[in-house]
């Protein structure tokens, strides 16, 4: 498939000119134009395609603010395509077609890690002016001999693995040099000079040709050697051979791709202890559950139990009665002045009815002979409660 101009901006989502960052990988692409537009391109992935020319990626020159380059698994046979990366930091050619390397990688001044393995190189070259280089990858090739790279003082890591080297090289020249893979290859004694490597912490030769003490005793005085593997070696079948490396290498945590050290394993034991404990737990519990359903008894309710019909609808009527005395307060605030003036009015009906009778006693008394004071007390009284009378409806109706 051809990606062009169009459908790499809509694969980016955003102008061609602002990407940073393009992932095309396992796209069935074959060809790929308007990378030029991507002035800003930092990284590009193009890994698990069906790209084998450097035509195939037209205008790829442009992008020179590219670091970071992923075309694994394509169909490339030569490197040629290196020589518009001049800025690039990591470079991964693996699982492709390439039979060597090309001279254009030397112009990758900041190259700092180049990935070649699952190819079909033969021969390790130009690279001894890159200078920056501190990761080389070129396992599962048909590579005889690593060469001296005096210059690459950077280096940390060499990936030689499953290829047809016999010699294990000087590797004093590499003063940074942490971690060295030569496993399934033709090696049968490690060199004096390894131990020289104080910084080496990893080394794998598993697979190799070694068959006794005397070919690995040089390991012996790297003083920070923590990760070893020699399994598939002959002197693997030594009596107690785990035993002898062991003590001939007290600095080391894994042998053979088995950690063993003292922290490690006290850390080890106490995370199965918890889980046991969690199992336990978990196994005792469905146990109770278990005998409590034989027993007839019915299982530990949660706390959140669902209620019964009897216990909602009394629940339900408590929250009426509750809402209807919160959600009415203003309407019983509201009546409370009217039932008030209710009460006034049946309270001063009452009273006005004794006063009236004790005033028409009064009056009666009065016209007996003792109308003055009581009659004049009678009439007050009677306008009195009038006006009560007049005020308790005048209220009750105006609040209602």
């Amino acid at each position: 498939m051809k990606l062009s101009t169009t459908d790499l901006a809509d694969i980016a989502g955003q102008p061609l000119g602002e990407v940073t960052s393009i992932d095309l990988r396992d796209r069935g692409i074959t060809q790929v134009d308007g990378l030029s537009e991507c002035v800003k391109l930092r990284k590009l992935d193009l890994s698990s395609n069906k790209i084998e020319t450097r035509d195939a990626l037209d205008g790829l020159h442009g992008a020179g603010s590219l670091v970071h380059v992923n075309l694994a698994n394509n169909q490339l046979r030569i490197m040629s395509i290196v020589e518009d990366m001049s800025q690039i930091n990591v470079l991964n050619l693996s699982n492709n077609q390439l039979s060597a390397i090309s001279p254009s990688v030397a112009k990758c001044k900041e190259l700092k890690a180049l990935i070649l393995g699952q190819n079909k190189i033969s021969k390790i070259e130009y690279l001894d002016g890159l200078l920056n280089l501190n990761t080389l990858v070129v396992s599962q090739n048909e590579i005889s001999k690593i060469p001296e790279m005096p210059l690459l003082k950077e280096l940390t890591k060499i990936s030689a693995a499953h290829n047809k080297i016999s010699d294990i090289p000087d590797l004093t020249q590499y003063p940074k040099l942490k971690e060295i893979r030569l496993n399934d290859n033709r090696i049968a004694a490690v060199p004096e000079s390894i131990r020289g490597c104080t910084g080496l912490k990893v080394v794998d030769l598993g697979n190799n040709k070694i068959d006794s003490w005397s070919s690995v005793a040089p390991l012996t005085s790297i003083p920070y050697l923590h990760n070893l593997n020699l399994k598939g070696n002959p002197v693997c079948e030594q009596a107690n051979y785990r035993e002898k490396v062991i003590e001939m290498i007290p600095s080391l945590r894994v042998l053979d791709g088995e950690r063993f050290d003292q922290w490690f394993l006290d850390h080890k034991e106490k995370r199965q202890q918890r889980k046991a404990a969690v199992v336990a737990g978990k196994e005792h519990g469905q146990k109770g559950h278990d005998d409590m359903a034989a027993h007839g008894k019915p299982a530990k309710e949660s706390r959140k139990r669902p209620m019964d019909s009897e216990q909602g609808q009394t629940k339900r009527s408590r929250t009426f009665d509750n809402s209807s005395r919160g959600g009415n307060s203003t309407r019983s605030h509201a009546n409370r002045g009217s039932n008030r003036g209710r009460g006034i009015d049946r309270n001063n009906g009452e009273r006005s009815a004794i006063r009236e009778e004790r005033a028409v006693g009064t009056a009666t008394n009065s016209d007996r002979g003792g109308r003055g004071r009581g009659g004049g007390r009678g009439r007050g009284r009677g306008k009195s409660n009038d006006r009560s009378r007049g005020r308790g409806r005048s209220t009750g109706n105006g609040r209602e």
